[in-house]
């Protein structure tokens, strides 16, 4: 078949050879498939792959809500933990009318431990919903240990009282502090959500023991059919692949414990070490001249105290005696003259048949240190 001798008008197109029909019409019938396919049937395949992916978002969404069915006792029992909870913290919570008795409390604590108050001005209130802050600026001058009586009274009050943004500064006039600080109590606010007893009654929902859930109180019953086998076996095994979320324990709130602020002893931190005290150490040091060898390797027995050391006979070995400690751990050691011991840097001096005798260095006044004899007698 010559190419060149065939007539291409398409109004001639009766007069092509055999094999030339045959192809331009397979090309008219693919050319007319496929726009019939792009005109009608892509369209519904793209919204069949959507419609697929929503069932199986779906699908994966039941098996989470599954999940979540499955933990209901839990949460409920956890819910009323935690209102159990809220209620014990609320009742530390002034009321309105307990409020002004309240800053009172909080003024005669500071009096009372000595303070002089130059400012006490409750700041702009603070609402939270659940919960309304009742901040009180204060400024109050006094001593180290009557601050840290005013705050460990605050403690000890019935109610909840906070402090913070504390600034300490001293005065011009020695010993006597200035503390600013932001003293905040709460009430309960307008918007406190009671314990509602619609989370804790299941009559309202529907039974799903036939999916293998029991509902605890439930009353309503499924009227859900579906027609669909397929789907409904999908359903199935969600449901018999899932396993509840793991629901971490609530931990109990522990209870608030006060602490005891005792000013006997301490020194206070905003008064420099008086120089007399430095200078009596430096002259005791120099004087006597006993002082621990802090740089000496510490021996194995030195991490005992010394009354826990016993002493359990003795040994000859070539002409010199040595000494049998037992510690309590139970292990025996042996030790001679010069050897250390206990927790005061006890160092022995003489080992005899029923005893050891030792001389320790314990401290004495502020950086000072004097000796110390002991000794340890010959267990019976």
């Amino acid at each position: 078949m010559n190419l060149s001798e065939i007539n291409w008008d398409l109004n001639e197109a009766g007069a092509w050879p055999k094999p030339l029909k045959i192809g331009a019409g397979a090309l008219v019938f693919l050319t007319i498939t496929g726009f019939g396919y792009y005109q009608f049937t892509s369209e519904k395949v793209a919204q069949i792959e959507i419609e697929q992916k929503e069932v199986a978002d779906a699908l994966h969404k039941y098996q989470y809500e599954w999940r979540l069915a499955q933990n209901l006792e839990l949460h409920q029992a956890q819910y009323k933990q935690i209102q159990s909870s809220l209620a014990g913290m609320m009742k530390l919570m002034p009321t309105k009318a307990e409020v002004a008795n309240l800053l009172v409390d909080i003024s005669q604590t500071g009096l009372s431990s000595g303070l002089e108050f130059e400012l006490f001005k409750p700041a702009k209130i603070v609402d939270n919903g659940d919960v309304i802050e009742l901040p009180i600026d204060i400024k109050v001058i006094g001593q180290y240990s009557e601050l840290g009586s005013f705050i460990n009274g605050l403690a000890k009050l019935p109610r909840i009282v906070t402090i913070k943004n504390i600034q300490i500064l001293p005065t011009k006039n020695n010993p006597l502090l200035s503390m600013d600080a932001l003293i905040t109590t709460y009430r309960e606010g307008n918007n406190h959500v009671e314990n509602n007893a619609e989370v804790l009654d299941n009559s309202s929902l529907v039974c799903l023991d036939h999916d293998g859930l029991v509902v605890p109180g439930c009353e309503k019953k499924s009227a859900i059919v579906i027609p669909y086998p397929e789907l409904e076996q999908r359903l199935e095994e969600k449901r018999q692949n899932t396993k509840p979320i793991a629901v971490r324990a609530i931990e109990p709130m522990p209870p608030v414990e006060s602490f005891l602020f005792d000013p006997d002893g301490l020194r206070d931190p905003f008064r420099p070490i008086e120089k007399s005290v430095e200078a009596m150490a430096t002259q005791a040091v120099e004087t006597n001249g006993i002082q621990p060898d802090f740089n000496r390797h510490r021996e194995e027995l030195e991490s005992y105290s010394l009354d826990t050391l016993r002493m359990v006979g003795t040994v000859k070995i070539k002409s010199v005696l040595w000494g049998l400690i037992k510690a309590s751990d139970g292990t025996i050691r042996r030790v001679s003259a010069g050897n250390y011991l206990g927790q005061n840097h006890g160092r022995i001096l003489r080992i005899f048949q029923d005893k050891i005798e030792i001389m320790e260095i314990v401290p004495d006044q502020p950086g000072t240190w004097r000796e110390h004899q002991a000794s340890i007698a010959l267990s019976e």
